[in-house]
């Protein structure tokens, strides 16, 4: 057969399956022949190089089942697979890894391979239908005019069969094989197991929700083994079992655990980061309240002492005992200013440049009990 003299659709079915082996080379090309493709990159990849239409998982299964459909059917290198979750990929036989054939993805053979399983399949559906159909004869393919002459007509040219008989065309098309997919291997190795999980988790909702009926027709006294409720004269009473008793145990649970988390949500805020910074500063006050009124002392004496804030920050951070970021020194000296001695400790600021003045006729007598009001053990 000459592609360019058949009909409209067998054309875009040619096309098609070369645009299957363009996308697919250009996968291997990328990922190598042992990765498996998923059939909805590929299904994508496929349309970008065909430009029809969308293509679809079917359009694979149909290029794929009449590659394998023919004469040559046997040497079909590639299957489908699924992966389970949605995911079906395109897969090389083990035998046609690193045969010529896949090597670097004969295109040109695999066309052929399709062209002829393509004709297979018409001479097989033409002779099972030639009782119920009108014979059609072979015809030459048409050849354009010359100097208003026909060219004269090759012997070896091939002659086109019965495609052009627009009432056989789709009924031959819609009825071409398409690939079965088969499940792969490593998920039909977990496919009990997840089917085990499936089940118990089914079975777990299935007493969850009789635990909770079997709640509602009760009373609600808090003891699980009390009798149902009274039923009518007609109605037998139906003794619970005892996996009814236990639905309702894991019910009982489920509901203390929401009361529980209800009542720490109606329970106090907890205190926020800055509150949490102040108590933290509050219980190292009293040790830096002793530094400063040593750096004062060692200022000599007089009224009121000034000292610079990044001198004070290094001397608090190597006099004292645990170790103090300057972040925590600067909260520790403005909880003391504002807080515990407001008036020993004030802090100026002029600018960028602040300064700590220590008032040492304002020395607070009584650190201890000032703190114990403040709320620090």
């Amino acid at each position: 057969m000459a592609p360019a003299a058949l009909p409209t659709e067998l054309v875009n079915l040619l096309a098609l399956h070369s645009s299957f082996l363009t996308a697919l080379s250009l996968h291997y090309a990328h990922n190598g022949t042992a990765t498996p493709v998923d059939l909805r990159d590929l299904t994508v990849s496929i349309s970008s190089v065909w430009q029809k239409r969308r293509v679809t998982v079917d359009d694979v299964r149909l290029c794929v089942g009449v590659l394998g459909s023919g004469p040559d059917g046997v040497n079909n290198p590639f299957y489908l697979s699924d992966y389970t979750g949605g995911k079906l990929c395109l897969e090389i036989r083990d035998d046609y890894k690193f045969s010529g054939i896949i090597g670097a993805l004969n295109e040109d053979a695999l066309q052929n391979m399709f062209m002829e399983s393509l004709d297979h399949l018409w001479r097989a559906w033409s002779e099972s239908h030639s009782t119920t159909k009108k014979s059609i004869s072979a015809r030459p393919i048409a050849t354009p005019k010359r100097r208003n002459r026909p060219r004269k007509l090759d012997a070896s040219q091939s002659t086109i069969q019965p495609f052009i008989d627009d009432a056989n065309l789709p009924k031959f098309l819609s009825q071409l094989p398409h690939a079965s997919i088969t499940l792969c291997s490593s998920a039909a190795a977990v496919a009990p197991l997840r089917e085990k999980g499936r089940k118990r988790l089914r079975d777990f909702k299935d007493s969850n929700q009789q635990g909770r009926s079997q709640k509602k027709i009760r009373e609600s006294t808090g003891k699980e083994n009390e009798p149902l409720l009274a039923q009518p004269q007609s109605q037998p009473i139906v003794q619970p079992k005892i996996t009814e008793f236990a639905s309702v145990r894991k019910s009982n649970l489920l509901d203390r655990i929401l009361a529980k988390q209800a009542a720490v949500a109606a329970g106090p805020t907890p205190p926020s980061p800055a509150e949490l910074q102040r108590r933290a500063a509050l219980q190292r006050s009293e040790e830096v309240l002793g530094v400063l009124t040593l750096l004062a002392a060692s200022k000599g004496p007089g009224p009121r002492v000034s000292l610079s804030m990044a001198a004070l920050v290094q001397n608090v951070q190597g006099s004292i005992r645990s170790p103090l970021s300057k972040d925590e020194v600067l909260k520790c000296v403005e909880v003391i200013s504002n807080e515990v001695a407001p008036g020993y400790i004030n802090v100026v600021r002029m600018g960028a440049i602040s300064s700590v003045v220590v008032n040492n006729g304002m020395r607070p007598v009584d650190v201890k009990g000032r703190l114990s009001a403040l709320g620090v053990a």
